[in-house]
């Protein structure tokens, strides 16, 4: 009862201190927001695309655990500087990142990653943003990889959010169900930050 009490006046806390902060972010990248969309037919075609395939085909629940399980997997050892001690992924019966517990702190960050880190998401952002600039073929592969790779993460989120939200040994009860979705808040609006400011770079209007 009082870790409930405890984990519910973090989120209030965070939501408070962060909120403003992640959305005042939010407003500073859409200040590069320029119409028509960069490369307006790759990132309109992905854009539809991802929402065609979310709508046509049921996630392939071993993929989804697999990026599910990895997520995890990656901020454990971003946090630790050491592997886990295993991993098992399954087709359809969820998976476990076999670990050590250590504090707080990291244990939350290390549960809640599936939900915050868009694991496939990140290295196509990363790539447009910083090396795929320039105006060419490349350029618009990566904006329509990464506008598909969007609506796929929002796609994954939901279902893992359906899927976690009950259950003794689900994540989200684990961190708390207030501070799960504070920091999920928190984190969507940063993404959407940080992709606004990917595909618009290497225009006029971007940086």
């Amino acid at each position: 009862m009082i870790g409930s009490i405890v984990r519910l006046l973090v989120a209030v806390a965070l939501g408070a201190a962060l909120g403003p902060i992640c959305f005042d972010i939010l407003q500073w990248a859409a200040r590069v927001v320029r119409w028509p969309l960069p490369d307006t037919v790759s990132t309109i075609a992905g854009s539809v695309l991802g929402v065609a395939f979310a709508c046509w085909r049921r996630p392939s629940w071993f993929a989804h655990t697999w990026v599910h399980e990895h997520a995890h997997v990656v901020v454990y050892v971003a946090l630790h500087l050491r592997w886990p001690s295993g991993l098992y992924v399954s087709d359809g019966k969820g998976g476990e990142v076999e670990h050590f517990e250590t504090d707080a702190v990291r244990s939350v960050l290390v549960r809640i990653a599936p939900y915050t880190l868009p694991l496939l998401l990140t290295p196509v952002l990363l790539v447009r943003h910083f090396a795929v600039t320039e105006p060419g073929p490349w350029r618009h592969v990566f904006s329509g990889l990464a506008a598909f790779l969007i609506i796929h993460h929002v796609q994954a989120l939901y279902h893992n959010v359906r899927i976690n939200i009950s259950g003794d040994q689900s994540d989200l009860v684990k961190v708390g169900r207030p501070l799960s979705f504070v920091l999920i808040a928190l984190a969507m609006l940063l993404l959407a930050a940080w992709t606004i400011r990917a595909l618009w770079s290497g225009l006029p209007s971007g940086m």
